[in-house]
């Protein structure tokens, strides 16, 4: 939702933080790869099987330069990964714990993703209902 308008750099730098999100926990949820494939829509001409995984603190330092704006974004994009499956595993927390520092993302602005979030996979799921019944 909010990459589009990166520059190339910072939208490799965040596929490979977002593969490395995804493989935090040594396994691919549906849910993540589903998440992780609709990044072909937004960043054009992605070629996701390039993707690998990185040191996440040496990925996250490509942002150090950005705006407040591409860094909330950048973390919601990657908190999503870690919340779209249900799972947080310890793995995932660690990796969300060193993006928030490190993009100063406060703990109520965390919660506000969560619950936006929440909204947004409610929503698909309420329309996903009306079209099967």
């Amino acid at each position: 939702m909010f990459l589009a308008n990166l520059t190339r750099e910072k939208q490799e730098a965040f596929l490979n933080l977002a593969y490395t999100m995804v493989y935090a926990d040594g396994r691919l949820d549906a849910a993540e790869k589903k998440l992780f494939d609709t990044y072909k829509l937004e960043i054009e001409d992605a070629d996701l099987s390039k993707a690998h995984a990185v040191d996440f603190a040496k990925g996250l330092a490509a942002f150090d330069d950005s705006s407040v704006e591409e860094k909330t974004g950048v973390f919601f994009e990657l908190y999503a990964i870690a919340l779209i499956d249900e799972a947080y595993p310890e793995e995932e927390k660690v990796l969300v714990d060193m993006m928030q520092k490190r993009f100063g993302i406060t703990d109520a602005k965390m919660q506000e993703m969560r619950d936006g979030l929440k909204t947004l996979t409610d929503a698909y799921a309420n329309l996903a209902k009306i079209v099967k019944s």
